[in-house]
């Protein structure tokens, strides 16, 4: 009996192998049949199953991660990517797809590492082109760090709502007037142009535009009006790729003429413009010199990179489609990446189109340049509330000028929380100029502190925070420019006293001004609120109330951290720098430097340490030491917790012991990388 079960046994671990072999392979599989089916996202999450199933199959997560960055869910992309980032030989270009990723989630001061490190490593043939790609990309996120601060307070960007966007793709808006809109959408399967009317401050349902011509097969989409209302350009696209891609998917452009009140059967443009095998799309025309002008996007042979702009004119006095032959609009405008979606004021003679070639805060960037035909200025970035980390294009004003429409799949202040879908984004000029003020106070006698440092950030829908101001103040009162409908959080800091903060949502379209006064407590002293002293009223703000004392909590369980089997040896100090853009002093600390990512508490940030002061913590994790050389301060750090999950519970148990002011901070690889949330 013993033999037979001892032979039953081995028979199983012999198995064991085969059967883990065997479910990878079948994930492998499914996820091929799901990429085929055009079940994309499925295919990506099936993937990257069979990948933690069995993690020497590296191809199985690259495979995961191309999906996602077709689809643009750059987070899970980057996460696909991350594994392999450093292995360009055997998947080409991955490092700078995982940095692109990276930035398009606004991840930017991780993104500029990686842009660094990817290009020192590449040994290819095209590395002199590759080098000016890398510098035009670390520009941008130079930029889009930059860019909160200098946004366009006189631009309110609104989503409008379920008449025109859904979960699907919505793109092409072109403005008929103020209150009618043509836009094009996937919501039926393939796309099609549609049209809504605005009643007040509702758009209705989109339909399909009166009397509009049947077109049977493939995508029509990307309608743009001729200026006498006489002619409707728009593309015919293949059909036959399941994911539509505005850029990538292959388009033709065709014409439909008004006869009376009926539109004619389309036509289609020459073979000189729609050159087989290419793309063209995008159509925008225009009126000139009696002449129509049409520009559009473009793969054909004789262009600068991937997509650029042309344009090509017929004479307006005859009702053919004999336009000249098509003409690149040049080096300034076009570049080695992609130029597409023009819209052209003539009014003002400004060419506004977007651009992933050009320095950008994330992949398109809408830009505007002065000029005609072949002559234009040097193209500028239109920044914030216009772009984002996202894509961005489609930019078209209305004919009043006072506003207009552009696409993007950025998040939005809960109401678009995913970048796989885009929608259609309505902006109006003379926006509301909104700020966060306050008054900082010393908790215990409730005078005004003097000199304080503010932090404001911007929390994103998952949580993550981005720092967009930090700034000193030297009487008590802080007052920064804030955007509205975005989720924000303000730290307060003052030397000798525990850091304090609070969060607001600029959702509430009858304020203007945000703000609440902060109490400080000094370090060491009772958690006391005295009667605040007398402040104007700030509309829109919630005062503090005094916090009830905590009964003392028991230690959290912790989970035991992975770490190496012989750990590295306490250091000697040495001196290193933070890789938070935000915080660039040099500190000088004994920690050890752990490989991979791993979390500390900051507790506080003293003159004079003493370790008695935060011994009712120690019981939770080694106090450690940073000192920031420049200004002889000492980070006192909670460390170390090797899981976010771990690193939030003790979080929680450090604020509920008095550190009400402590805060996550992220390490990788030894290096320390900024708050979390």
């Amino acid at each position: 009996m013993i033999r037979n079960l001892l032979f039953i046994l081995a028979a199983l671990a012999i198995l064991a192998p085969s059967a883990e072999a065997q479910s990878w392979r079948k994930l492998k599989k499914e996820a091929e049949a799901a990429y085929e089916r055009g079940e994309w996202l499925t295919a990506a999450q099936t993937y990257d199953e069979a990948f933690r199933k069995k993690r020497k199959k590296e191809d199985l997560t690259f495979q995961a991660g191309e999906i996602y960055f077709t689809l643009r869910d750059y987070r899970n992309a980057a996460e696909a990517y991350r594994p392999i980032k450093d292995k360009n030989d055997e998947f080409p270009l991955v490092g700078l797809k995982y940095a692109r990723c990276l930035k398009q989630d606004g991840q930017y001061d991780r993104a500029i590492q990686e842009f660094e490190t990817f290009m020192q490593g590449y040994t290819g043939d095209t590395r002199e082109i590759l080098e000016e790609i890398i510098r035009v990309e670390i520009a941008g996120c130079r930029l889009g760090m930059e860019a909160p601060a200098r946004a366009n307070r006189d631009l309110e960007v609104l989503l409008p709502g379920e008449g025109i966007n859904s979960d699907k793709q919505e793109f092409a808006p072109f403005p008929i007037t103020d209150d009618e809109l043509y836009f094009s959408s996937t919501v039926n399967g393939s796309a099609k142009i549609l049209v809504s009317k605005r009643d007040g401050n509702q758009w209705g349902k989109g339909e399909t535009p009166r009397n509009f011509p049947l077109i049977q097969n493939g995508h029509f989409c990307n309608a743009a009006m001729a200026p006498d209302g006489n002619r409707i350009y728009f593309t015919v696209c293949n059909d036959e790729e399941p994911v539509w891609n505005d850029v990538k998917t292959r388009c033709e452009i065709f014409v439909t003429k008004r006869v009376g009140a009926q539109w004619s059967q389309p036509e289609r443009l020459p073979d000189y413009i729609n050159t087989a095998g290419v793309v063209a799309t995008h159509p925008f025309v225009v009126h000139q010199r009696g002449q129509e002008m049409l520009y559009f996007s473009s793969n054909r042979e004789g262009g600068r990179g991937g997509m650029d702009i042309w344009f090509a004119s017929r004479d307006l006095g005859l009702d053919d489609n004999d336009f000249s032959f098509p003409i690149n609009l040049g080096p300034v405008v076009n570049t080695l990446g992609d130029e597409i979606t023009p819209f052209y004021n003539r009014e003002d003679q400004v060419l506004y189109f977007s651009s992933n070639g050009h320095v950008s805060i994330g992949g398109f960037d809408v830009f505007k340049a002065n000029g005609d035909e072949v002559s234009w200025s040097q193209p500028e970035n239109m920044g914030m509330p216009v772009n984002s980390s996202a894509d961005d294009y489609f930019f078209a004003l209305n004919p009043s000028r006072k506003g207009g429409f552009l696409t993007s799949n950025r998040v939005f202040a809960g109401n678009k929380i995913v970048t796989t879908n885009e929608d259609i984004f309505e902006f109006a000029k003379g926006g509301r100029r909104m700020i966060v003020k306050g008054n900082v106070y010393d908790r215990g006698s409730g005078n005004p502190i003097g000199a304080i440092t503010v932090r404001l950030y911007e929390v994103m829908n998952d949580g993550r925070e981005a720092e967009l101001r930090s700034e000193r103040f030297s009487d008590g009162r802080y007052s920064f420019d804030i955007l509205p409908n975005r989720q924000f959080r303000v730290e307060v800091e003052a030397y000798g006293y525990q850091t304090e903060g609070y969060a607001f949502s600029s959702d509430n379209p009858e304020v203007f001004a945000y703000g609440q006064p902060t109490f400080l407590q000094q370090e060491g002293a009772p958690a006391t609120v005295p009667d605040p002293p007398a402040e104007p009223e700030v509309p829109g703000r919630n005062l503090p109330t005094a916090p009830a004392e905590p009964a003392e909590p028991t230690a959290p369980v912790i989970s035991q951290p992975t770490v190496p089997a012989n750990p590295p040896a306490p250091n000697t100090p040495y001196v290193t720098t933070s890789r938070d853009p935000n915080d660039n002093n040099e500190y000088q600390t004994s920690a050890t430097r752990h490989s991979g990512t791993y979390y500390k508490v900051q507790l506080a940030a003293v003159g004079a340490f003493s370790p008695e002061r935060f011994s009712n913590v120690a019981d939770l994790g080694e106090v450690q030491t940073e000192l920031i050389l420049a200004r002889s301060l000492n980070r006192v750090m909670l460390a170390d917790f090797f899981t976010l999950e771990d690193a939030r519970r003790v979080l929680a148990t450090v604020k509920s012991r008095g550190y009400e002011g402590a805060y996550l901070i992220e390490y990788i690889d030894g290096d320390r990388y900024g708050r979390v949330r």
